[in-house]
């Protein structure tokens, strides 16, 4: 009797050792197709900027543009052409107010007096290409990162079709006697362009597609709060 048992227990702890060794062997042979089913690390853009020292500006008197700007915009699908002087070369208030209706912000329909200089540097941008349509990415947004020039109408993201971004970004750079903003996006292809505030330098750079801060464009929270929309 005593034989049997002592038999049974050697053959449980040998059943046991057998499903240890079975066990421990299937974790070894899965565990390198877990690892390998991993899916790989996406890249991230990247934000690389600089300023611009004084003698890399422009020191010559701009020369004064056609005065014609064409633009589009895919998001809003409008389409504007006009010119933004008058006969006797003072500015066309009327011309203004198309453009800054095309300017508006996509999101909350605001407009908002966008800063002449914009346009015309946009005549420069037209003139130089050929006169082909300017497209436009984004103009003024009523956003929540209120440090944008976007959000001070002082700001415009373009592309010119059948023009690289780097060819307007180099064009750009020329029309800066300082206090201009110039990007580059090359995922997107546009150039950002702007007006910095009073006092600051320019600044140039290049985004490939860091999506840091784009909570900032979201509409102001303001927008939401007010009953009415702010005035214009």
């Amino acid at each position: 009797m005593a034989n049997l048992a002592t038999r049974s227990s050697r053959l449980m702890l040998v059943a046991c050792l057998s499903l240890g060794t079975l066990v421990a062997t299937t974790f070894c042979i899965a565990e390198p197709a877990a690892l390998a089913a991993k899916p790989a690390k996406k890249k991230r853009g990247k934000f690389a900027g600089h300023g611009v020292k004084q003698g890399k500006l422009r020191t010559e008197p701009l020369a004064r543009p056609s005065g014609w700007v064409h633009v589009t915009h895919p998001g809003l699908h409008e389409e504007v052409k006009v010119n933004i002087y008058k006969a006797d070369g003072s500015l066309d208030e009327s011309a203004l107010a198309a453009l800054d209706s095309v300017f508006r912000c996509r999101r909350t329909k605001e407009t908002r007096a966008v800063d002449p200089r914009l346009y015309e540097v946009l005549s420069m941008i037209y003139d130089h290409f050929g006169q082909r349509p300017v497209q436009l990415a984004s103009g003024f947004r009523y956003q929540r990162n209120e440090g944008s020039r976007h959000f001070h109408a002082s700001a415009m993201d373009v592309t010119v079709k059948g023009v690289s971004y780097r060819d307007m970004y180099a064009f750009a750079s020329t029309l800066d006697r300082g206090g201009m903003g110039i990007g580059q996006y090359p995922r997107d292809g546009f150039v950002h362009i702007d007006f910095r505030a009073p006092g600051e330098p320019s600044y140039r750079w290049t985004d490939t597609g860091s999506k840091k801060g784009a909570s900032g464009r979201l509409p102001s929270r303001m927008f939401k709060k007010r009953s009415t929309r702010p005035s214009t």
